[in-house]
């Protein structure tokens, strides 16, 4: 079957990404892998004071968010245009105190961020008329809304519970299950 040049145009500009989408996708990119590292380091810390479960919980993060990276690249390529990959680990000169609570809640914060950062690629595709992208940005959403719920739940129970050593022991033992089941009813 032979295509006019407008077919073929219209074929091309459907693969192809609006710029300025490419470049919130990238930014989307960073974050994920931002995202990635810092649970890593997270996961370190923990396991460095004994919290075994909380450890694995915060490798399993790491995993996943470098996972949506690697969709996130993935995609881009599917539409030749060309991923930027983040080349530096911004965590090396961190010094914080460790804190259960506040790790979590800076974890939050980062998903928070993440969550955001997905919310305006996806009005700039609207924007655009970038049903594709669009689409494909979906799954990332109801990620982000169960990553901002979960993190949610775990501070709730650790304020729950203070210094408590029992109940910072149940939920070390609790997180390292990976697959954690929803304890919300209502979400």
């Amino acid at each position: 079957m032979q295509h006019t040049k407008k077919e073929k145009k219209e074929m091309m500009k459907s693969k192809t990404l609006n710029k300025s989408i490419l470049k919130l996708i990238n930014e989307q990119i960073w974050l994920e892998n931002n995202a990635s590292f810092y649970y890593l380091k997270l996961s370190i810390d923990f396991s460095n004071k004994g919290f075994n479960g909380i450890s694995i919980f915060f490798l399993n993060q790491s995993n996943e968010e470098r996972e949506h990276m690697l969709k996130l690249i993935n995609y881009v390529m599917e539409k030749d245009a060309t991923p930027i990959l983040p080349q530096y680990n911004f965590m090396e000169d961190d010094t914080s105190n460790f804190n259960v609570l506040s790790h979590f809640e800076d974890s939050l914060h980062n998903e928070q961020e993440v969550t955001n950062s997905l919310n305006k690629l996806i009005s700039k595709c609207k924007e655009a008329g970038d049903y594709t992208t669009e689409n494909f940005l979906q799954w990332f959403v109801t990620e982000q809304r169960e990553e901002e719920n979960k993190f949610k739940d775990i501070i709730d129970n650790l304020k729950i519970i203070g210094d408590d050593g029992l109940g910072l022991y149940e939920i070390n033992k609790e997180l390292s299950n990976p697959q954690l089941p929803n304890k919300n009813p209502l979400v």
